[in-house]
């Protein structure tokens, strides 16, 4: 599986048993999110009961979910009226890719693949329109090297362009992208110098990648914009793409130093906006409310 692969399967993973720390988590979050891996092969209407019952406030929505949905016959009313009748803000849209330097689809590519990637700054704008969302996230998205100065330039436009919306970008650095660690995220971060921009954090990258504690106490929280919790076992699961998108576990199931990690977190100040995030087939199998009870449940034991 390529790094293009990747990100045409946003999915999300699930296991049976809850986790419970024994340690002391108190913490005030300002919104649960449920991110669309977890929902990833759901109705817009089943991704609703799934954040209701977890008790959710907040979901985000995948680029080419807006547009199955209009495919479907939903009008731009239409799938903003149903958020607001369940009470869910489908706050962020993720992942968008193409604010990277001269960025272009690559010939060959899969056509599920461009679906999933193709969709323009302005296809991202109109999304944030309609859902009343207030954060994109970003990633470097085909795993293509460029010059330090061409990503400061590019994405500092972009947030540019997004703070005249008044909106927010969350940079997520992940192992297979050319922006692979924390560090890297963090380092770009700076450079480019926005209020609006901040990282989203994942634990499945960060533990995948290099996992700097010593680093995550230096970021001030308020730079943290979104906790992304996952699990997984240390040994891979297949490749690296195949355990990402298909082997993610529930915080507390895997093996990952977890308690660590979101204690730095909420001692900076960056355990604010949190949610799981889990692609794997096992969530793909539960049903809606089934998804939504096991993923709130186990983010209430972390809180």
């Amino acid at each position: 599986m390529n790094r293009r692969t990747f990100l045409s399967s946003a999915a999300t993973t699930a296991a049976a048993t809850l986790f419970k720390p024994s340690f002391a988590m108190t913490n005030t979050v300002q919104r649960r999110v449920l991110w669309a891996a977890n929902v990833r092969n759901k109705s817009l209407d089943d991704r609703l009961i799934a954040a209701t019952e977890g008790g959710f406030d907040t979901m985000s929505i995948f680029p080419i979910d807006f547009k199955i949905w209009r495919d479907q016959g939903l009008s731009n009313a239409d799938i903003r009226r149903k958020h607001d009748d369940a009470g869910v803000h489908a706050a962020i849209v993720d992942p968008f890719v193409q604010w990277a330097p001269n960025f272009s689809i690559p010939e060959g590519m899969p056509d599920d693949v461009r679906a999933f990637l193709d969709h323009s700054e302005a296809d991202i704008f109109e999304m944030v329109d309609v859902l009343g969302a207030t954060q994109i996230n970003v990633v470097e998205g085909l795993g293509v090297q460029h010059e330090r100065t061409a990503l400061i330039d590019a994405l500092g436009g972009f947030a540019d362009r997004a703070q005249a919306r008044g909106l927010r970008l969350g940079l997520e650095p992940m192992p297979v992208s050319s922006i692979e660690t924390l560090a890297e995220g963090w380092d770009l971060v700076r450079a480019v110098d926005r209020d609006n921009l901040g990282l989203t954090f994942d634990t499945w990258h960060f533990w995948r990648s290099d996992p700097d504690h010593d680093l995550l106490r230096t970021i001030p929280g308020h730079k943290i914009f979104d906790v992304q919790m996952v699990d997984a076992k240390s040994a891979l699961r297949g490749d690296l793409y195949n355990d990402l998108l298909h082997h993610r576990l529930l915080p507390g199931d895997g093996d990952f130093d977890l308690k660590t990690t979101v204690q730095i977190l909420k001692d900076i100040g960056g355990f604010n906006s949190v949610g799981p995030e889990l692609f794997s087939d096992v969530m793909d199998a539960l049903p809606a409310k089934d998804v939504g009870r096991v993923a709130g449940q186990n983010l209430n034991d972390w809180l």
